[in-house]
């Protein structure tokens, strides 16, 4: 037995309205598509040219902080020497401290003394 249909009911739609309904779909969403594919573009973009700047901000930095360490690493081997220089003065003034002709003559005074204080008994 054969459905009946209702009167005031829509009647399917043709298979040729179908695809025409479908394609318009379709072009839709590719519309949708390209507007998406534009703003990624756009967006990467611009996320380029800020890493662009951030590498070149960045690389002159490096370059000024490197050409800074090469000075100071100049200015520390420099003042490594004159340590090393002050290092051996200090050591020589010690040296002639320790055996100046006052101390052989003080020695010797304190020898005489020490006989004399022996002599007269004297702690």
């Amino acid at each position: 037995m054969a459905a009946q249909r209702t009167p005031g009911a829509a009647r399917p739609p043709s298979a040729a309205a179908s695809i025409r309904g479908f394609g318009v779909v379709l072009e839709r969403i590719e519309s949708q598509m390209a507007a998406v594919l534009e703003a990624v573009t756009s967006s990467s973009d611009r996320l380029d040219t800020r890493i662009d700047l951030l590498e070149a901000r960045l690389s002159e930095r490096i370059s000024a902080l490197e050409q800074v360490v090469r000075e100071h690493s100049g200015r520390i081997s420099s003042l490594e020497s004159e340590v090393a220089g002050l290092k051996n003065e200090v050591a020589r003034l010690r040296h002639d401290f320790d055996h100046r002709e006052e101390r052989g003559r003080m020695e010797a005074l304190e020898v005489r003394v020490a006989a004399l204080e022996a002599r007269l008994g004297l702690p």
